[in-house]
């Protein structure tokens, strides 16, 4: 079933077979450049007082071995969550062209369940495959969305997002690396079946919390920001609210 949705053809059958589904922006350029504008702001607020922000803050240097280190150790690579330090972020998390897609797939409203800015700048480290669910989510539902937007337009050098389409098929829970509760064991990859998926600025990605995804180094020379919400179907009410640190809000 293929659905009209604002600007986007949101074609549910394929985001069910393949565990992903891209769209154009719903976005205008001055909304995007909105974004970059709030994105290197609250960047600079919790780079400024890393001790406050410290539980949103994820470094650089904390995924780099010394070779690609260098330099690169007070870079933050991630910052969860953002929106209620910049509400900008909270705003757009509801923006029709954004949440209208996952209501026709949920077959429901919408809850936000996770905000956070995926940095990657140059020179950023790689988030090696790994499922959403099976890592970070297992005290919550499966039945989450994430959309990933590019902020930047994003290619293969700057590390843009590269998935296993139908991984997320039979809801499985693949094994960990060794010593890790994050990265899934190598063995258990077919990265044959990789396939990058390189957008335009604003360009958005749907997907399931069990599909397989990484990011490689961004070799590039410009950043390659995203920002990322997943959301939950409204029957289930807000079923993470303990996302928010105790730091710096109002």
């Amino acid at each position: 079933m293929v659905l009209q949705v604002g600007g986007a053809r949101i074609d549910i059958e394929r985001y069910r077979r393949d565990g992903y589904l891209t769209a154009e922006s719903a976005l205008s350029p001055d909304d995007l450049q909105r974004l970059r504008v709030a994105s290197d702001e609250v960047l600079a607020l919790c780079a400024s007082d890393p001790e406050r922000y410290r539980r949103r803050i994820e470094w650089e240097s904390d995924h780099l071995d010394r070779e690609h280190g260098v330099g690169m150790e007070r870079v933050i690579r991630k910052l969860e969550p953002v929106s209620d330090i910049a509400p900008l972020f909270g705003e757009y998390a509801f923006h029709p062209g954004i949440v209208d897609p996952l209501r026709r797939i949920f077959d429901d409203d919408v809850s936000l369940f996770e905000d956070k800015l995926n940095l990657k700048l140059p020179g950023g480290s790689p988030y090696p495959w790994h499922q959403d669910w099976a890592c970070c989510w297992r005290a919550h539902t499966d039945e989450l969305i994430t959309c990933f937007i590019y902020l930047d337009d994003a290619d293969e050098t700057m590390g843009c997002l590269q998935v296993i389409p139908g991984s997320h098929e039979g809801k499985p829970i693949l094994p960990f690396k060794e010593g890790s509760h994050f990265e899934i064991d190598p063995a258990a990859v077919d990265t044959a079946k990789a396939a990058p998926v390189p957008l335009k600025a604003g360009g958005m990605i749907y997907f399931d919390p069990y599909l397989l995804h990484y990011s490689d180094f961004n070799t590039s020379s410009k950043p390659r920001r995203t920002m990322i919400f997943t959301y939950n179907p409204a029957r289930l009410g807000s079923i993470n609210e303990g996302r928010f640190p105790d730091d710096g809000r109002a």
